[in-house]
């Protein structure tokens, strides 16, 4: 993996460690030749590093099946990424829900909480309703290592600083209210949408997306080069608060034109915007546009901050950031 000559030794440990855990986070096994061969890394290096990574509880060794055949001499080792040794966890404060999924460090969701709520709920009892259902969805998974919060209005530095539609909420502090036990990252519920169907929805593998979140109120959500778009004050997409303007099919249909998407995707609850929209985009679109229903249900704005959350613990499990 790292070829350095005359370099910080502590270093080039450090990136053979992460071409080890990398090779083992991306496949279910490896043997300790596949290991070898996929990290780059001499054999020796890599027992020593698999032996470091299974004291911290990522990596272990995994024995023969008793049911598989016995090779003849010693059998190969075999190694697997722990991924049940820690967990995130992505929450959703919505209008209409409370709702915490828990996954592994693979983005398995092993536990699931929720409780349903009115755009009347007041600020207290929302956030009350927000705490007992990631109790409850955390209850049994050790090591939460990091904790994603979607909710609507626009999200800036984790506290909500607009919101037109929940009483009370804005200046609501996420990472403040929620932290403590572990980290907390905070987004825009329709923002994270967007992430979760990038993640394992309709727009999986693709980099120029609009999510439409219809609604007794519309908002968008916007991929660009692979990436969410937020916008400078985190407000992209929040065509809500026009409303009153009315139009939204046209609204809606205007900001896919102008963004020139491979892929629409329409969530949220069922809405009459659907079938006018693709009948605007037909109509007006220069060029075809695919459009699509999200599959990913009540599930899209937790399942988007889980995504959050995991991103954040990769690029630290990757990093190289702790070396001296």
């Amino acid at each position: 993996m790292a070829r350095l000559s005359g370099g910080d030794p502590s270093l080039l440990r450090r990136l053979n460690a992460i071409a080890v855990l990398r090779a083992l986070y991306a496949a279910e096994e490896l043997t300790l030749a596949e290991l070898v061969k996929a990290s780059e890394v001499s054999r020796p290096t890599v027992e020593e590093i698999a032996a470091d990574l299974g004291e911290q509880g990522l990596v272990e060794e995994v024995p023969l099946s008793p049911g598989a055949p016995r090779p003849r001499g010693r059998p190969a080792k075999r190694y697997r990424f722990r991924q049940e040794s820690g967990h995130v966890a992505g929450l959703e404060i919505g209008p209409h829900q409370a709702l915490c999924l828990v996954a592994d460090l693979r983005g398995d969701v092993v536990g699931r909480a929720r409780a349903g709520l009115t755009p009347e709920t007041a600020a207290a009892d929302r956030l009350g309703a927000a705490h007992r259902v990631l109790g409850a969805a955390v209850e049994g998974h050790a090591n939460l290592r990091m904790l994603g919060v979607g909710t609507t209005g626009v999200v800036s530095g984790g506290k909500v600083v607009h919101n037109y539609r929940l009483p009370g909420w804005t200046g609501v502090d996420l990472p403040a209210e929620f932290g403590g036990g572990c980290p907390v990252l905070a987004g825009n519920d329709t923002e994270l949408a967007t992430l979760a169907e990038h993640w394992r929805g309709a727009a999986h593998g693709l980099d120029d997306v609009v999510y439409v979140r219809a609604g007794p109120v519309v908002s968008l959500g916007l991929l660009l080069g692979g990436k969410p778009h937020a916008g400078h004050h985190g407000a992209a997409g929040e065509i809500g608060a026009l409303r009153q303007a009315g139009g939204f099919v046209e609204l809606v249909a205007a900001t896919i034109i102008a963004v020139d998407p491979q892929l629409v995707v329409i969530g949220g609850a069922e809405d009459p915007l659907t079938v006018p929209l693709r009948a605007e985009l037909a109509r007006l679109a220069l060029f075809p546009v695919r459009v699509e229903t999200s599959a990913l249900g009540e599930d899209a704005v937790a399942l988007g901050a889980v995504r959050l959350a995991l991103s954040r613990v990769e690029r630290e499990l990757f990093s190289v950031a702790d070396v001296a």
